[in-house]
């Protein structure tokens, strides 16, 4: 089981993917995953990421709420 100092480097670096995403960094540029709040490399084989559908969500875009 991680420990609590693992739980806060990924919150920092989920945090810090959000905000590059949102000042125009490509989402597959991601090293966590948003859908998961994982590390990317963990989730990377995921039938969401390996096979999208409709049902995949995208990150809310902060401005109206939608991901552009």
């Amino acid at each position: 089981m991680p420990d609590k100092a693992t739980h806060r480097e990924l919150a920092a670096a989920i945090e810090r993917d959000n905000a590059r995403e949102d000042a125009g960094m490509h989402g597959d540029d991601r090293v966590t995953c948003w859908t998961h709040q994982t590390w990317a490399r963990d989730c990377a084989d995921d039938p969401i990421h390996t096979h999208p559908s409709a049902h995949h969500r995208l990150r809310p875009h902060p401005s109206d709420g939608t991901r552009a």
